[in-house]
């Protein structure tokens, strides 16, 4: 039985992802609706046939690409998130301003996946609900950790997590929606203050100014 060697399979691999990195670009340029393959293997310079070997259809496509953006996404809150030695209010300033950091690093494609494609694609839109109910659950939980501990005064961990997340989103997709060249990061400050006073949080405004530049200065250098 015939079995790809490992050097093969790593160039496959190279192959898709760049595919994929080009996808991304024509995605941001033409958005999802304007894109056809045609236009993603002309940008690749790679025939109709390479692409089809990869990828069944666009779709699928992009469905691989949401899926990877949403694994940074969990990536970065990891490298972020430390519960275990970091208090709440810092704990929940790094979350919010590294969430904020990806969604500008990656903005084009953010606005085709959170507002163009979810909006008209059943597919899509039910990936990026499910996102949202797992990052809830994983803000319900957190909240419930930190109850425990009588870290936070909050009547209803699921009711305080689904409105942090609408805040959260609204807040992401005001700013896709709008033509003026402002970094998102530049209101996670606001969107931190909101949230902790809202979930009656203790906290001290210098610290939190300091959570910011810290997390913003880490989060560029691993860039």
């Amino acid at each position: 039985m015939y079995k790809t060697s490992k050097e093969t399979q790593e160039r496959k691999d190279v192959k898709r992802q760049f595919i994929l990195d080009t996808a991304a670009k024509v995605f941001s340029q033409k958005g999802y609706h304007y894109t056809s393959v045609k236009d993603i293997v002309e940008e690749a310079n790679i025939s109709i046939g390479s692409f089809y070997f990869y990828f069944k259809s666009k779709e699928e496509l992009f469905t691989e690409l949401f899926v990877n953006i949403t694994k940074k996404f969990q990536k970065v809150t990891d490298k972020v998130l430390d519960v275990d030695h970091f208090s709440l209010s810092k704990n929940f300033t790094r979350v919010i301003i590294g969430n904020l950091w990806m969604y500008e690093q990656h903005k084009e494609l953010a606005k085709i996946m959170l507002i163009e494609a979810a909006g008209v694609n059943p597919t899509f839109q039910k990936m990026r609900f499910d996102s949202i109910k797992e990052s809830s659950s994983t803000v319900e939980n957190w909240f419930k950790r930190f109850k425990t501990n009588h870290a936070v005064n909050i009547p209803d961990e699921k009711t305080a997590a689904l409105i942090y997340e609408g805040s959260f989103y609204y807040l992401i997709s005001d700013w896709l929606e709008s033509d003026q060249a402002i970094k998102l990061t530049d209101s996670g400050y606001a969107l931190c203050i909101y949230s902790l006073q809202a979930l009656k949080i203790s906290f001290e405004d210098s610290d939190i100014r300091q959570y910011i530049t810290e997390v913003l200065e880490e989060l560029t250098q691993s860039k």
